[in-house]
């Protein structure tokens, strides 16, 4: 599955990529400049050479586009250049100057909002490949070699040290640690680690050395793979194929075979050649699609500019119709339903220790940790007492160890005071994390992960708008998972998984016709992210998150969600409003056209009057 080439491609997509700046550059220059030559057209002192003020604004912020219309039409190849080209050409010969300019200039801003989409998201490959490890320390006969990952096979011996990435899944043969797994999993409570336990690459070696046997190489590893599929989801993610583009194909050559059969009927039943070259004329007048090329893309930037204004950015006009059209909605869990902190969740204490002692007590030592339970504690009880703690030290997936004041104190899990010795009742939970004073428990705490205070509501409210499921999807284990989901009230939960195991649901929702938005923050989430039909990084979430994701979530507020479903849904109302009443007002006056009936007034007005209401619709509609 990975990319045996990913070096080579990287340098081509940055050679690439630096081509294409420079070309983007040029474009938005001469876009600019084609602006300014328009509004010189409205000033007094130039109105003489309108025609020529606007001409050029067209030529140069439209020069590529009406190439390949005119290429296209000598090729019968009716496509959205095609449309596009025949709309400015026909719309500047009847002398409707502005109009013609102002579609072009709408359509190129489409396009550069477009590009820069795309640009954003090939990026991902390019951010992604940091939590691949360059190197590694292979231990062959106890010497230690630092060598590249790409030399490591599997069944080699490596080392790796404190604060090192895994760079590749292995097998620990030797020695305990704690691995920060938040790039896998997204889970920010370190995992232990001990002989015999398999742990998978793109993790953080935290507190000790290890020595492991090497299970897959960098290819086929974990790191490699979320790489590859960030790139694959990306690339293969099925553009929607715009609606002009599939009109003009069927519309545009209907309108000219009819224009061109109007213009020489006269020559064969020796008719009034002026007067049906005029019908013909009136018939492409009227069929003239400058409406559409107007108000469906405004349509789409008013959309994206009030969806800006809830908190969310779109990257591109093309995403609003995914989001439109979502059925199911799927959630990752740690920092997006929740914080990604954590919180006590039950506090006891007994044998004659009150809690604000024991809470003292386990502060104190929590200080001098990297654990983040030391801000539970604190954010439990605002004022506590900081004692001066001896001979401190950590035991590596266990707990901490110090005395205070004289007496010797065990703060930690229940393996820890098994190695003290000291045997835990029935009455204690298996998940706390006990206080024990010169080898007797006077206390215990349990940590559960804060939910965000918008989570509690969410399913509602998604419901109410016509979700017709909402998930949660999660790296963490069964027990913490299902009590977070009974809490938001989710309809289904997936714990346990991978970032390959979220890929896997999410395609699975789509094979079964479901329109699935995805809501991560984490590297982890970046594939699901970008296979899902639209996906929602959290704003505080990672930079590859933010850059895989279809929409950013600024506001970090997953309450806005429904608010801005229902927005792009409006987009589409107005979209396709606009797009029947274009062609209903269009077919009335082509009928009347091809029959001589319509003055050439009315055909104007069937092109200019449609495209003035249609925007109107599109800016006053959306909300």
């Amino acid at each position: 599955m990975a990319c045996k080439h990913c070096d080579h491609c990287e340098i081509e997509h940055h050679e690439h990529h630096k081509h294409e700046e420079k070309e983007s550059k040029l474009d938005i220059i001469l876009y600019i400049i084609a602006i300014v030559f328009l509004g010189l057209s409205f000033i007094p002192a130039f109105t003489n050479n309108r025609v020529i003020f606007i001409l050029l604004a067209i030529l140069l912020s439209g020069y590529e586009l009406l190439f390949n219309g005119i290429k296209n039409i000598l090729k019968l190849d009716f496509e959205e250049d095609t449309l596009m080209t025949i709309a400015v050409i026909a719309a500047f010969c009847l002398g409707e100057y502005v109009e013609s300019c102002l579609v072009i200039i709408l359509f190129r801003l489409g396009e550069f909002l477009e590009d820069r989409a795309v640009d954003k998201s090939n990026e991902s490959i390019k951010e992604i490949v940091k939590i691949k490890a360059d190197t590694a320390n292979r231990v062959i006969n106890d010497v230690i070699e630092t060598v590249d990952v790409k030399e490591i096979k599997v069944g080699d011996t490596i080392l790796i040290k404190p604060g090192e990435k895994i760079p590749v899944d292995c097998k620990v043969i030797y020695g305990e640690t704690e691995i920060d797994s938040s790039s896998l999993t997204g889970e920010s409570n370190p995992i232990y680690v001990s002989k015999e336990t398999e742990i998978l690459s793109g993790g953080i070696n935290l507190t000790g050395a290890i020595t492991c046997e090497v299970l897959k190489d960098i290819e086929n590893s974990a790191a490699s793979q979320i790489v590859d599929l960030v790139y694959e989801a990306t690339n293969n993610k099925g553009k929607t194929e715009k609606f002009i583009t599939r009109f003009s194909k069927i519309y545009t050559p209907i309108v000219i075979v009819i224009a061109v059969l109007i213009a020489i009927i006269p020559f064969i039943f020796k008719l009034d050649v002026k007067e049906w070259i005029m019908r013909a004329l009136i018939f492409l007048v009227a069929s003239c699609p400058c409406s559409l090329v107007i108000s469906v893309p405004l349509s789409f930037f008013t959309g994206l500019g009030k969806i800006s204004k809830k908190g969310m950015v779109i990257k591109g006009t093309k995403h609003i119709e995914n989001l439109a059209g979502a059925t199911v909605v799927a959630f990752d869990k740690t920092g997006t339903l929740t914080t990604g902190n954590m919180k006590i969740d039950k506090l006891e204490s007994f044998n004659g220790y009150d809690k604000k002692m024991i809470l003292s007590y386990m502060y104190s030592l929590e200080l001098l940790s990297n654990h983040p339970i030391g801000t539970a504690i604190k954010n439990y009880s605002g004022e506590i007492e900081e004692k001066i703690v001896e001979n401190y030290k950590e035991i590596a997936g266990h707990g901490l160890y110090g005395k205070i004041e004289e007496k010797e104190i065990l703060f930690g899990n229940s393996k820890l005071l098994e190695q003290y010795e000291i045997i835990l009742t029935d009455e204690i939970p298996q998940n706390a994390i006990c206080l024990a004073v010169d080898k007797e428990v006077v206390g215990y705490i349990t940590l559960t992960e804060e939910i965000r205070k918008e989570s509690t509501n969410i399913t509602n409210e998604l419901k109410k708008i016509g979700i017709k499921k909402v998930i949660m999807l999660t790296g963490d284990n069964s027990k913490n998972a299902e009590t977070i989901g009974k809490e938001v009230n989710v309809d289904e939960i997936k714990a346990g998984l991978l970032p390959q195991d979220k890929l896997l649901v999410i395609e699975e929702l789509k094979k079964r016709n479901e329109k699935v938005i995805f809501v991560g923050d984490g590297i982890n989430d970046s594939p699901v992210l970008a296979s899902s039909n639209f996906g929602i990084a959290m704003g505080a979430g990672t930079n590859i998150a933010s850059i895989t994701a279809d929409g950013i979530l600024i506001s970090n507020n997953i309450s806005t969600l429904p608010s801005i479903i229902k927005t792009a849904r409006r987009a589409m109302k107005v979209v396709k409003a606009n797009i029947i009443f274009s062609l209903i007002i269009k077919a009335i006056v082509l009928t009347l056209g091809g029959f001589g009936i319509a003055p050439i007034w009315l055909a104007i007005l069937a092109d200019t009057g449609v495209t003035f209401l249609t925007v109107l619709n599109a800016v006053k509609n959306i909300k």
